[in-house]
């Protein structure tokens, strides 16, 4: 038994120097150097989640931001535009204001032509994406729908690629702050110094494009044309028809646009040929009342010549 137990007791000992010695040989020794500061390779020993700095980061994965995780839906952008024929711009215009600020928007530009024969305003307005539908049919109401167009734009990739693309950014500045606390000589506080300015300008510049499109994605634009009831509305241009009717009708415009730009230069010129006509008139009548008339032509003589007789047949 006491054999057994020393011989236990020895490989015991052994496992345990062989874990020691490979967990030493793992880590770094304590005499290898380290990158110095002025490295801009250098990003400090490790991040915030524990991996090292200067390791290049994995892009995200599918529907997954850097900085919030799985994508909850999707990010839409949607713009609308809509005609309505109302019979007081003024008033319609006054409760497209109180539509929209119930709805928690606002107002973003507003035009307004007050006429007692063309009346009209220009209000774009931008209300939560999820009253979007809503307010659009609420507009409608306020009169007689002319025409109605919208589009939806899904920015979802977009929004990911720069929550990425800022988070990475703002890891890099970190790095590049931390160099900077440790930098001792002046070549490398101006190095660092200017490459700390670079990094941040850039973050801000992304930054700035994310908020844009967070403001777009937040908050749809709807572009409402309000029309008075005496005012002509312009009939939208309709596509030329394809194939051989098009290029008809295309030719045939062209040749009409064609004639009417010679008729209006002509018309331009007109009073000008009629003001260089008159003198030119006067000078000729003037030159043909000058030129002496020709004098008549003298008939010509003609000699008188003997009638010669006729020949005998005998001279023959």
């Amino acid at each position: 038994m006491k054999k057994t137990f020393a011989v236990a007791t020895l490989s015991g000992l052994l496992l345990l120097a062989g874990c020691a010695t490979s967990s030493n040989d793992s880590t770094s020794p304590a005499g290898a150097p380290k990158p110095g500061i002025g490295d801009l390779s250098y990003q400090g020993d490790s991040g915030a989640n524990g991996e090292k700095a200067g390791a290049p980061q994995a892009p995200a994965p599918d529907g997954v931001t850097a900085t919030g995780g799985p994508v909850v839906g999707r990010s839409l952008i949607y713009r609308g535009e809509l005609s309505v024929r109302v019979d007081d711009v003024v008033k319609s215009a006054d409760q497209l204001t109180a539509l929209v600020t119930t709805a928690g928007g606002h107002i973003g530009a507003e035009k307004r032509v007050n006429d007692s024969s063309e009346s009209q305003a220009w209000i774009t307005v931008r209300v939560p994406a999820k009253q979007f539908h809503s307010v659009v049919e609420q507009i409608a109401k306020l009169g007689t729908e002319l025409n109605r167009s919208s589009n939806t734009e899904d920015v979802t990739e977009a929004v990911v690629d720069l929550d990425t693309r800022i988070a990475a950014q703002r890891a890099s500045v970190e790095s590049v702050r931390r160099m900077f606390t440790q930098a001792k000589q002046l070549s490398e506080v101006v190095l660092l110094e200017r490459e700390l300015n670079q990094r941040q300008a850039e973050l801000a510049s992304l930054e700035r494009k994310k908020a844009g499109l967070d403001d777009l994605v937040s908050l749809s634009t709807i572009t409402v044309t309000l029309v008075g009831p005496n005012t002509v509305v312009p009939e939208p241009e309709k596509e030329p028809a394809p194939g051989f009717l098009g290029g008809l009708e295309a030719g045939w415009d062209a040749f009409v646009a064609t004639v009417q730009v010679a008729l209006a230069v002509l018309g331009f010129l007109m009073p000008f040929l009629i003001a260089l006509a008159i003198p030119v008139a006067l000078v000729v009548a003037l030159r043909r009342r000058r030129r002496p008339a020709p004098a008549a032509p003298v008939p010509a003589t003609v000699p008188a010549t003997p009638a010669t007789p006729p020949a005998s047949p005998d001279e023959d």
